[in-house]
């Protein structure tokens, strides 16, 4: 019997690569497919994503193809839109993307852009029509192209740098929080004395791309990390660090002292750092402790989001801050070993009590779980708020989609990412039971 999905999250490979791109500075996005290919995008991913302004965002191309096109191929039609782009757009990068109607026509989108690295233009392409997979999917087929491609446009000149880290398996946009996120990942990394390469966000260009065979390692968040590191294995020898989500709080502390014994750091200057962040976080957990026991901050809550996500926050509410994970849902899909996995390790974040690990993206499955769960907070996107409402309990959005927030650089990894989940939390219980007393 087959089912209706309602309410997907993970949209499709085209808009999974480019969240990508769009996330990469110098990068320019050429959409091969109609025009409502990058309508979609805008409206289901970009202004989903914690009030992101697309105006601040690179400018996208698209060759807005035609009836025409799709009968007698569009490959001309590419064509002119690459050299029009060129024309107009400055970049470092161009970016061929294409829909569903391109592919199933046939048009030769390796030739288009080896047509235009013969024109001397830097132009990377990915074949990325909706029905090969989702958002997830993309993000695999953008940063395949990056890393196979990108070689035969520059020539690798740098050096071997024994300090450096590429950072992978964080998706734009489809973690809300993901600027917030890198930025707290890389000031961790340099407090240990290494040498962050975050590749996407402010500052992050094709020459931090550039640099990615000189590594000495590649630190993997999601599952969804293990592709690219897999790649670099193959090309160029490089190891990886594989987590199963982003570290929240003192979960960074196992992190560090492995990177600090598998690249040979100073040991010295990293158990200072630990300490000096653990300390700080102690504090923080100190000057709530009051609000904490007087709301009755321990309830059992449900948390849906991405699998990276849920682990790290899941188990920062669990193990360090008394929460108590009644219901994990994980949206993005996960083949079933890394479900096996997580579910393995998420059911008994608290000792003796027991955890129920979902993986579901469907909206109303989501909502009739949540309504038999008897939860006292919500953790979700914004697709859960009714349900939170009508149960009538604090809700805070937190995944994507996220329609009601606005993210710009904050984020809930590291210790600064667990001090500002504890902020959020926290105003969200109170500010919930000042109203339940009112009414």
């Amino acid at each position: 019997m087959s089912h209706h999905l309602e309410g997907s999250r993970n949209s499709c490979a085209l808009h999974g690569a480019l969240q990508l791109f769009e996330a990469i500075e110098g990068v320019i996005p050429v959409i091969h497919s109609t025009s409502g290919c990058g309508v979609q995008h805008y409206l289901g991913v970009t202004r989903l994503s914690g009030g992101n302004d697309p105006f601040s965002s690179p400018p996208v191309s698209s060759s807005n193809i035609a009836e025409k096109h799709v009968v007698f191929g569009g490959g001309s039609r590419l064509r002119e839109q690459l050299k029009n782009t060129v024309k107009v757009v400055q970049g470092d990068l161009y970016a061929i993307v294409t829909g569903c109607s391109t592919e199933m026509v046939g048009d030769d989108i390796p030739a288009m852009a080896r047509e235009g690295r013969e024109q001397d233009w830097p132009v990377v392409y990915a074949n990325t029509p909706g029905f090969s997979g989702d958002v997830h999917h993309g993000y695999h087929l953008a940063v395949k192209a990056l890393i196979e491609q990108l070689p035969g446009i520059w020539k690798r000149t740098g050096e071997f740098q024994t300090r450096m880290v590429n950072v992978w398996g964080i998706i734009p946009n489809q973690d809300p929080f993901w600027r917030g996120n890198l930025q707290e990942l890389g000031r961790l990394l340099e407090g240990i004395g290494l040498v962050p390469n975050l590749l996407l966000g402010s500052e992050q260009g094709i020459a931090a791309w550039k640099q990615i065979p000189e590594a000495a390692l590649n630190l993997v968040l999601s599952h969804w990390g293990k592709l690219p590191a897999g790649l670099l294995e193959q090309l160029y020898g490089t190891p990886s660090i594989i987590l199963e989500g982003v570290p929240v709080g003192s979960a960074a502390v196992p992190l560090l002292r492995r990177l600090t014994e598998q690249l040979k750091l100073d040991q010295i200057r990293s158990e200072e750092f630990i300490t000096r962040e653990e300390s700080l976080l102690n504090h923080q957990f100190a000057r709530l402790a009051d609000s904490y026991y007087r709301a009755g901050f321990q309830r059992e809550f449900v948390l849906v989001g991405e699998s990276a996500q849920v682990a790290g926050i899941g188990e920062f509410l669990g193990k360090s801050f008394g929460l108590l994970p009644r219901m994990l849902i994980i949206t993005d899909n996960p083949p079933d070993n890394v479900q096996e996995a997580l579910a393995d390790r998420l059911s008994s974040i608290v000792s003796g009590y027991d955890t129920e690990v979902i993986f579901s993206e469907d909206r109303a499955e989501i909502t009739d779980i949540m309504r038999t769960s008897d939860v006292q907070l919500i953790l979700a996107s914004s697709l859960e708020r009714e349900v939170a409402v009508e149960l009538d309990v604090p809700f805070l959005a937190l995944s994507f989609p996220l329609d009601d927030r606005i993210v710009l650089d904050r984020g809930y990894a590291g210790y600064r990412g667990a001090t500002a989940l504890l902020e959020d939390i926290g105003s969200t219980i109170l500010a919930f039971s000042r109203a339940w007393h009112v009414c």
